[in-house]
């Protein structure tokens, strides 16, 4: 059964069992501590296969010269989707003005939320302190960026240019296919951890109880959602790609990894099953997927920018009851799109941190009313997580198309 199919089944698997047990105090603490390392496991393998495959892809792009037109690829798809996605949020905010709920569990998280910021920065920064690479790697805690580092210095001056060099890069370039071997063994079963994860998902939206007593800011939410996930991006990867390349295709045959980056909010977690998705599924050369998508995962947060620039202009709709001024919003909406840049570090925290800072920035006070969205955290994550990841795939594809090395896979073929 293709993965598509049996991630769905997960995903409804993981609703009903939520509903049945929901009620039993010893089931949440189980399905929400399950999920929690699970997510994290994701992480775990995520790790190596950055080291290895990102290595052995600029290796291998450098020795074709084809890296800048990667490069340039990756630049444009970290730029401009996120600019006009912040944009799409914001107008469709004025045309529908939505107050923020009042959660249930406002602030409850507050303090816990706050000192993960201030930790998450700190262990950042230790991480990118240059001693030596094997600290760098070691002292990761949920950012791919050192690694990428490392890899890329290696990567680069692994081009097998001369006859001394190129055992070295056939070692690399076989242990990357080793790390997409373990991709694809996560993307097939994984929709066992993503049957959890699900179950916990919604497991915390009905402890919060928000989404039932807020329709319409959770029509307008999700309708924003649904704009850019089936208009927005597709419609941009159309425009690069002349409208040659269906990009509702890239998104069914990557539905497991876009389910995963929904329910878990990390794109730790789901970047590993895109690596054989889009390899297998996609018919994209290792080497394209192994350089654009950490670099993606870490940088192009459109998705994360938009639910952001969303929920502070709600914020502030609510607390006011009025519209800020068009500079305001301009430097708003500006203010999320730099945030969001690094907002990659702050692991299931991504549109709070983005809206936390970003509100800091712009000096907006609302008398800590931005901590009321700790309660509908998972889905504000889960939402901009999706459409970050759906960037990240559609970025893959379309330096693909560009560089005219994509191959047909037949349904049949397809994990």
């Amino acid at each position: 059964m293709k993965t598509w199919i049996i991630y769905l089944v997960a995903t409804l698997m993981g609703l009903a069992t939520t509903l049945l047990l929901g009620q039993f105090p010893a089931y949440a603490t189980f399905i929400q501590s399950a999920s929690t390392h699970l997510i994290q496991f994701g992480g775990f393998v995520l790790f190596p296969i950055v080291f290895f495959t990102f290595a052995s892809g600029i290796a291998s792009l450098r020795k074709d010269k084809m890296g800048g037109r990667v490069a340039s690829s990756t630049i444009i798809w970290t730029i401009l989707p996120t600019l006009i996605l912040t944009i799409i949020g914001s107008l469709l905010f004025i045309i529908l003005p939505t107050k923020f709920p009042a959660s249930s569990s406002a602030g409850a998280g507050t303090s816990a939320v706050l000192e993960f910021i201030r930790t998450t920065g700190e262990y950042t920064i230790a991480s990118l302190n240059p001693i030596n690479p094997f600290y760098s790697l070691a002292s990761n805690q949920g950012m791919i960026f050192p690694i990428c580092i490392v890899s890329f210095i290696l990567g680069y001056f692994l081009k097998p240019d001369s006859d001394i060099i190129r055992p070295a890069y056939v070692t690399m370039n076989s242990f990357s296919e080793v790390m997409y071997r373990i991709s694809s063994a996560f993307a097939i079963y994984g929709f066992a951890f993503v049957y959890i994860i699900v179950a916990s998902f919604f497991m915390q939206l009905q402890t919060d109880a928000t989404i039932f007593v807020a329709p319409r800011f959770m029509f307008t939410l999700l309708l924003l959602s649904t704009i850019a996930l089936l208009g927005i991006l597709p419609l941009f990867y159309g425009f690069l790609t002349h409208f040659k390349s269906n990009p509702y295709r890239i998104l069914y045959r990557t539905l497991g990894a876009q389910l995963a980056a929904l329910f878990s909010g990390s794109v730790l977690f789901s970047s590993p099953m895109l690596y054989s998705l889009t390899r297998n599924n996609l018919g994209i050369q290792k080497r394209i997927s192994s350089t654009t998508i950490p670099i993606t995962s870490m940088f192009a947060k459109g998705g994360s920018a938009m639910i952001a620039v969303f929920t502070i202009f709600s914020l502030i709709y609510s607390a006011t009851g009025s519209l800020p001024e068009v500079k305001i919003i301009v430097f708003i909406v500006l203010c999320s799109f730099f945030v969001s840049l690094i907002s990659s570090a702050f692991l299931g925290f991504g549109v709070f941190f983005i809206t936390y800072l970003t509100m800091k920035i712009v000096g907006i006070d609302l008398a800590n009313a931005e901590m009321s969205l700790v309660g509908i955290l998972p889905l504000l994550c889960g939402l901009g997580t999706l459409l970050d990841s759906y960037i990240s795939t559609l970025c893959t594809a379309s330096t693909s198309f560009w560089l005219e090395t994509e191959i047909e896979v037949p349904y049949e073929d397809i994990l």
